[in-house]
């Protein structure tokens, strides 16, 4: 008799785990994949669409169209789950289910810093990024201030993307001189979980760039006027971006899967949680490295985690061992630095210490980039 399949979140790993179990699943299983949103993002090109090198349909595709892979797609919000009767519960009823893939990602919440939501863009929003983009294009100067709410939080390269991107949109349009860019982020250096010759790096990066980086700093208040209060000192901002304090979705928090900080806790190999035959993925696990930070939420590990419980998962199910491993590294990703210019990034978050590489910014790190992105989004779809 077959078995039902559920992926929980239509995000870089869900999309993953079903396009592979698609391929893999012996005959006669049934596969679902469940998300609330009727489309998938392709979330690392968000900086591109900020300034102006993509359009809001270049990056998203609608999840229905997987339904082409054998599976089944249904819009909904998942609200709990019921371990011991293997059953998920959504808003569009009870599911049913004999092996679980959660992949529901991270919640973005705005409401942490009093004046945020308000007075704020969220460039990890596909509508606010399209409404801020416009307004880039009319900014005639003055302050760009960036801010990380909190941490941990998705897309590790993402802040200093937008800025050094920021840097070269304005310099491409003269405009450069007239133009301040400062990112505060509470970490207490760039890339916190990596060497601190990558942190070196990267603050030279934004030294070049002209971009005034603020350390440690956590900002506790924004008001409309464009100041940001900080747990030591202000500043004023004409232009105020902020990257949302990520958390655990709310129907998992209380979950038994729930380790801390309300992150789903697995084996950081197989990706397995203590309840057999249940998977947690991307950014909705917690896995800490060896010098005691958060593994990175970024999509490249979410799509090797997807890989590895899949095809795990399908080996199972054809009586055979579970062989594969995520061994928390990853090469080949890349850091937007300018319009055609990037730096290669690879990490291995297992190793002790953890290991990583940064390459000066080249045109081929930028294509590589391009090239993946329309690779995702026609091929998985």
């Amino acid at each position: 008799m077959g078995k039902t399949i559920l992926i929980l979140g239509g995000g870089t790993a869900g999309v993953a785990a079903a396009n592979v179990l698609a391929d893999v699943l012996p005959p006669g299983n049934h596969l679902t994949l469940v998300d609330r949103s009727p489309v998938h993002l392709f979330f690392a090109s968000l900086p591109l669409l900020l300034v102006g090198r993509r359009k809001p349909s270049q990056l998203t595709r609608e999840l229905s169209r997987l339904e082409s892979r054998g599976l089944k797609f249904i819009q909904t919000e998942v609200e709990g789950l019921d371990l011991v009767g293997k059953t998920v519960l959504t808003k569009a009823g009870k599911l049913p289910y004999d092996a679980l893939l959660i992949a529901l990602g991270a919640e973005r919440n705005e409401g942490l810093i009093p004046g945020q939501k308000e007075w704020a863009f969220n460039p990890y929003s596909l509508e606010e990024t399209g409404q801020l983009s416009a307004k880039l294009a009319r900014f005639p100067g003055g302050r760009i201030a960036l801010f990380i709410a909190d941490l941990p939080f998705t897309g590790a390269v993402a802040p200093y993307e937008i800025v050094l991107l920021l840097h070269d949109y304005f310099r491409r349009r003269g405009l450069r001189r007239q133009v301040e860019i400062v990112l505060i982020t509470p970490e207490q250096r760039p890339f916190s979980f990596a060497p601190p010759k990558i942190s070196t790096a990267v603050e030279e990066l934004l030294a070049q760039a002209g971009i005034k980086l603020l350390t440690g700093h956590s900002v506790t208040r924004i008001t409309k006027t464009g100041e940001l209060f900080l747990d030591r000192g202000e500043l004023t901002a004409d232009l105020i971006l902020a990257i949302p304090r990520h958390e655990p979705p709310p129907c998992l928090r209380s979950s038994p899967l729930a380790g801390p900080g309300g992150w789903l806790e697995v084996d950081p190999h197989s990706l397995e949680t203590a309840w057999e035959a249940v998977y947690a993925l991307g950014d909705v696990t917690g896995i800490q490295t060896s010098t005691g930070h958060w593994l990175p939420k970024v999509g490249f590990f979410a799509h090797y985690q997807a890989e590895v419980a899949a095809r795990n998962l399908a080996l199972k199910l054809s009586g055979k061992e579970p062989s594969f491993k995520f061994r928390g590294g990853a090469a080949g990703a890349s850091m937007l630095t300018a319009f055609r210019r990037g730096c290669f990034v690879s990490l291995s978050a297992y190793a002790i210490p953890p290991a990583m590489t940064l390459s000066p910014p080249n045109t081929l790190a930028y294509l590589t980039k391009t090239i993946f992105e329309k690779y995702w989004l026609t091929a998985w779809f």
